[in-house]
């Protein structure tokens, strides 16, 4: 299997097909995490059109030697940061496409751990999204949320307390 790095360098040097398989594998993720973000399915999907659009116009901006997966996250990340400020909306929404944290077939559950994600302040469930929910590092949650990887690790950590305490 390509890497995705590897797919994002094709990417920069004009593969269609390439950055159509970037898509594919990356797309559900990345419209969950606008979504959860934005708790808005109509803004997420704006965003996410944004994203891709981003990531195409700005493959050449991309730098070989870094992780595609960060990478992405930081442009759908500053997209919907720059979105929030342009509008203060939000809708308590949940799309049921979207990518979730847990099976399908547990559906009452899940539902549960989507509205407890829901109420962690923003600064907790952007950390924890990225995370624990995407698999971003401490570092590179660090990077798309302008904190220290401390901070980073602290919020996380923070985030999954505050879960716990609200599932139990």
């Amino acid at each position: 299997m390509v890497s995705d790095e590897e797919l994002m360098v094709r990417v920069q040097q004009g593969d269609t097909a390439a950055y159509n398989a970037l898509f594919a594998r990356h797309n559900r993720s990345v419209y969950g995490y606008l979504l959860r973000r934005t708790r808005d399915a109509e803004l997420a999907s704006e965003l996410f059109q944004e994203t891709w659009l981003k990531v195409h116009k700005g493959r050449h901006t991309y730098r070989r030697d870094q992780r595609f997966r960060p990478w992405l996250f930081s442009i759908a990340t500053n997209a919907a940061r720059d979105s929030g400020r342009r509008s203060a909306r939000r809708i308590d929404t949940i799309d049921a496409d979207a990518e979730l944290v847990v099976p399908k077939e547990r559906h009452e559950e899940r539902l549960t751990l989507e509205a407890a994600i829901d109420r962690l302040p923003e600064t907790l469930r952007d950390a924890f999204l990225l995370g624990a929910v995407h698999g971003l590092d401490h570092r590179e949650v660090a990077a798309q949320l302008d904190i220290s990887p401390d901070n980073a690790r602290a919020r996380i950590s923070r985030a999954r307390a505050a879960l716990r305490k609200m599932l139990t």
